[in-house]
């Protein structure tokens, strides 16, 4: 494979090797690659075409808790989540 290279990319890439850190051009573009492919792995992908995104999924389990349930849900929770898992007091609303 042949490939061609802006003249800034080929300095960058040449004073990589000349620092020592790198033996070779090909290393210094396979590590590169190596942290795209780790960095692409890690980045949120939409859902495929008929899959849920996680805004449906939450909606959908959501719905299938019983009115009664939710009513017990403290009006205050997502403020004083500290005090109702793990006893902190209360902060005012």
């Amino acid at each position: 494979m042949s490939i061609l290279l802006n003249p800034e990319l080929e300095q960058r890439i040449a004073a990589k090797v000349q620092s020592g850190r790198y033996r070779s051009t090909d290393e210094v573009i396979q590590v590169g690659l190596d942290l795209l492919e780790a960095r692409d792995s890690t980045t949120q992908t939409p859902p495929a075409e008929g899959e849920e995104s996680i805004s449906e999924i939450f909606i959908r389990l959501g719905q299938q808790v019983p009115p009664e349930e939710w009513s017990r849900v403290p009006t205050d929770l997502s403020i004083n989540l500290d005090h109702y898992l793990y006893g902190s007091p209360k902060v005012s609303e």
